[in-house]
């Protein structure tokens, strides 16, 4: 057995790099918690849907929208497509509730960023000041959610932010990847440098968004609306996070290629916001340690085995083990406070996946035709 110098110097360094690693981690730092009470005395709101001719999900979750318990009082608008027949009809059943409101993009705008236009719309037609921006395949978890997501709604907020789960029948890596990133970018919010979101919820202030010329400097970009109102209206001034999971929303599962394609225009939205610096920092020195650990471990192993030191083939081992105990447990308690159920086993699979699927995301954005991401007209 060989224990010398090297030995005891690289065993010390591989178990406190178990130990400390696993706290380079999204799902290590916590979000600040809401410790108010709910008074239900917010204020008026409007929800703003996008229907983008999902008319199933319109007609399946637009009845949880329009039946909110909300005393302030709220309207619900609707936004969708001339030519978009079905929700139309879908639209005409409720058409008595005086909560809700419907309009259309007109058809001369074939040539022009038909997400941007449509919210450009519902906004003019909104009657409150607070706007709740979603999208139809977003459902909320009871009838509670708008007096528990305008509790962030405060006079001196002007952009809050909400998390957004998929689905239980979701593939189970598309549910931990929406949360993985979601952390980086709700955290940055809490502390007052927030860039972008994947989650499509988003409350703005209407007075700000027709002040401020709403989506002008991105027009040429047929995506990202979300991204660019936080980076817009939340990156300079005082921006909230909804923490109360009874504030939060859940997406529809979508098609691997659907997905793959969100990820894709995720990259491209990113290179033209004007923050999140600091939060691509952290993300790479996350990757760095997360792989540089496992890689050190299992280097070790190999090394000790080969020269036959065998202290530090225990420490090499153990150290791994540890890696993998406390980044199963830290990711477990995170996703569990989410609501999001995965087996435990899946946990450092996925994490150490995000990168591999990363790589990926920016060959397929390297091919993609660049057309694809702007509307044609600028």
């Amino acid at each position: 057995m060989t224990l010398d110098l090297l030995t005891l110097i690289l065993s010390g360094v591989l178990l406190v790099l178990a130990l400390l690693t696993p706290m380079s981690n999204p799902f290590f730092r916590r979000l600040r918690r809401s410790t108010e009470a709910t008074t239900g005395e917010g204020p008026k709101v409007t929800v703003l849907l996008i229907s983008n001719g999902d008319h199933t999900a319109l007609d399946e979750h637009l009845p949880i929208y329009l039946t909110q318990d909300y005393a302030p009082g709220y309207e619900v608008v609707v936004v969708s497509e001339k030519a978009d027949a079905e929700s139309e009809n879908v639209l005409k059943r409720y058409s008595q509730n005086p909560r809700l409101y419907h309009t259309f993009v007109p058809e001369s705008s074939r040539y022009m960023s038909k997400n941007k236009l449509a919210i450009t719309l519902g906004v003019k037609a909104a009657k409150n000041e607070w706007i709740i921006l979603t999208d139809p395949r977003c459902k909320p978890t009871d009838e509670k959610w708008i007096e528990s997501f305008t509790h962030e709604m405060t006079s001196g907020s002007h952009v809050v932010l909400g998390f957004v789960n998929y689905a239980e029948d979701a593939k189970a890596y598309h549910r931990f990847e929406r949360l993985h990133t979601a952390l980086y970018a709700l955290r940055e919010a809490q502390q007052d440098r927030a860039y972008r979101t994947n989650c499509p919820l988003v409350a703005f202030r209407k007075s700000e968004f027709m002040e401020r010329n709403g989506f002008l400097e991105y027009l040429r970009y047929s995506i990202g609306e979300y991204d660019f109102i936080v980076d817009k209206f939340g990156r300079e001034a005082h921006c909230e996070v909804a923490t109360s999971p009874t504030s939060w929303l859940t997406e529809n599962s979508i098609s691997a290629r659907s997905w793959q394609n969100r990820q894709v225009y995720y990259h491209e939205v990113g290179r033209h916001i004007s923050g999140g610096t600091w939060a691509g920092t952290l993300r790479t020195l996350d990757q760095l340690l997360l792989h540089g650990n496992y890689l050190l471990e299992i280097g070790a192993c190999v090394f000790a085995g080969i020269t036959g030191r065998w202290v530090l083939l225990g420490a090499a081992v153990v150290s791994l083990l540890l890696t993998v105990v406390l980044r199963t447990l830290i990711g477990r308690k995170a996703l569990k406070e989410f609501g999001i159920h995965i087996p435990i086993w899946k946990i450092v699979p996925m994490e150490t996946g995000i990168l591999r699927q990363r790589i990926l995301t920016r060959l397929r954005y390297e091919y993609a035709d660049k057309n694809d991401f702007i509307s044609h007209k600028v």
